[in-house]
């Protein structure tokens, strides 16, 4: 009984026991601290539809929402899936990167330095932050916007049908 005793209270020594209100701690770990920004156990491009869903479900995004409400909570405080794979991602099947994102334009062009002059602390975080977690994340080197952003706008499909020659064999 004596050494159940000793067993229990390391256990709750060791847990922290209950915080008190007063400690200032939610009792929450951080998704950084619990996981790590680290890559997958596998090659990304070798897992399974279903290894990609569950590791985005249970690392990437609580990952990526706790760098984004760091940034800024306001913004980003339901942050999900829809942030980062657009209001479409089922219909065109989580596929990345997701065509409604904002759309980054080649470094170097006039639409680029717009873009910094206009968002330069959402792009700072973004190239400082986001990319290079992401990549880590995923486990792909060189990660880059546009592994997320579009670099120009989606093609528009062809509304008119094709037609077929009217020119009859003779």
């Amino acid at each position: 009984m004596k050494s159940v005793l000793v067993v229990l209270a390391l256990c709750i020594a060791a847990c922290g026991g209950s915080k008190s209100k007063d400690s200032g701690s939610t009792g929450k770990v951080s998704a950084i601290e619990a996981m790590g920004i680290t890559p997958p156990d596998s090659p990304w491009d070798e897992m399974s539809v279903a290894d990609k869903e569950f590791y985005m479900i249970g690392k990437i995004n609580p990952i990526m929402k706790e760098l984004f409400t760091a940034h800024d909570a306001e913004e980003y405080g339901d942050f999900d899936c829809v942030d980062c794979h657009g209001e479409e991602m089922r219909e065109i099947n989580f596929k990345m990167p997701a065509p409604s994102m904002y759309i980054v334009p080649p470094e170097g062009t006039p639409g680029h330095r717009g873009m910094l002059s206009t968002f330069p602390d959402e792009v700072k975080f973004m190239q400082e932050v986001v990319t290079p977690s992401m990549g880590k994340l995923l486990g792909i080197e060189d990660y880059t916007c546009a592994g997320c952003h579009p670099s120009e706008a989606p093609k528009k499909k062809s509304t008119v049908p094709n037609k077929k020659s009217s020119k009859t064999r003779g």
